[in-house]
């Protein structure tokens, strides 16, 4: 008899027919983005260098290739170095634009209630400073270094 594939299980619980891990029907038909093969997900391919092409490595690497090819560029610049020196290796990054929608919006994505302010004048940003603590709390929650982006401000003419 064979045994049970994990994977299958995982999906389809009590309803997986038996099988081995070789004869598994769902890894058959899971496709590789990263090396277009079926076999494998993504993050089980072995194709290790195509996996680390895909993080970008240069400036010329997040250029579209008809560009780079009508202005006849050929340098490989190296991504400013300064970005990776500020971050570990495990601090992760939250970054929310300085709108009350978008404190709002990342509220909800997180799964808590934001505080909303019927008020039309918002007194003292009442509701801003609140859904920032909440989300600090969330940033805090998960180990993440929460960024406030600041919005431009447009000006009219």
């Amino acid at each position: 008899m064979s045994e049970n594939c994990k994977q299958c299980y995982k999906i389809l619980g009590r309803l997986v027919k038996r099988h081995s891990q070789d004869e598994c029907p769902l890894l058959r038909g899971s496709y590789c983005g990263v090396c277009s093969a079926y076999g494998h997900s993504p993050s089980n391919c072995p194709d290790g260098v195509t996996r680390a092409y895909r993080e970008p490595q240069f400036i010329e690497q997040l250029v579209p290739p008809s560009l780079l090819e009508e202005y006849g560029i050929h340098t490989q610049t190296l991504l400013p170095a300064f970005t990776r020196s500020i971050l570990t290796a495990t601090e992760k990054l939250m970054e929310v634009p300085e709108t009350d929608d978008a404190l709002r919006a990342a509220l909800v994505a997180a799964g808590v209630k934001p505080m909303i302010c019927q008020e039309k004048e918002r007194k003292e940003n009442k509701e801003s400073m609140e859904n920032k603590k909440r989300l600090q709390k969330v940033a805090d929650k998960f180990g993440r270094k929460l960024i406030f982006l600041p919005v431009p401000s447009v000006q009219k003419m």
